[in-house]
């Protein structure tokens, strides 16, 4: 993936000296056209730089049902997005607050520790030692697991044709899911 991102910004620093070349050369000119399609060009380049912005703000309930639904899990009441960031490129990130019922949070927990896979940490030094858990990156299977502070239900898999890592985490103590979506 870094050759991918170093060709990328190569392209990009290239297209943007075109750009900027053909407006300074069209503002002597005087020339509409050629002031236009290098505006255009700009704005391409803006547009690119600021993907991960765009993404932040443009996020919908929609999207983040498909992404729960990815983990296994289906919120039946409605809910609110309380903070959504996204970091990297072209390793994206995304983490996505979203408070939901209390009904909701309580079936999930429930849906978790009853999982034929699930697997207790009481403390951390459990965390350390524990070498009978699989690795993530094996056939797009889901963990779920109580850590000492939260509930959690993983996965690695491919979506849209990305490997992504997929990590939720939900506390006894609050009614706000928080999870990570992770493009690789």
């Amino acid at each position: 993936m870094g050759m991918i991102l170093i060709y990328g910004l190569i392209v990009l620093i290239v297209f943007s000296g075109i750009a900027i070349g053909l407006f300074i050369y069209s503002r002597k000119k005087k020339s509409k056209v050629g002031l236009t399609i290098s505006i255009v060009m700009i704005v391409l380049v803006v547009l690119t730089l600021l993907t991960n912005t765009i993404d932040e703000f443009s996020i919908s309930k929609k999207d983040i049902l498909l992404d729960l639904k990815h983990i296994d899990i289906e919120l039946k009441d409605d809910f609110k997005i309380t903070n959504n960031n996204v970091t990297g490129m072209p390793e994206r990130i995304q983490e996505t607050e979203i408070q939901i019922s209390k009904k909701d949070k309580d079936r999930i927990i429930n849906e978790i520790s009853n999982s034929p896979n699930f697997k207790s940490f009481a403390n951390e030094s459990e965390l350390s030692n524990d070498t009978d858990t699989e690795q993530f990156g094996t056939s797009g299977k889901i963990f779920n697991f109580k850590y000492p502070e939260f509930y959690s239900r993983e996965t690695y898999t491919k979506i849209d044709s990305f490997p992504t890592r997929l990590f939720l985490s939900i506390y006894d103590n609050s009614n706000t899911i928080k999870y990570q979506r992770i493009e690789d």
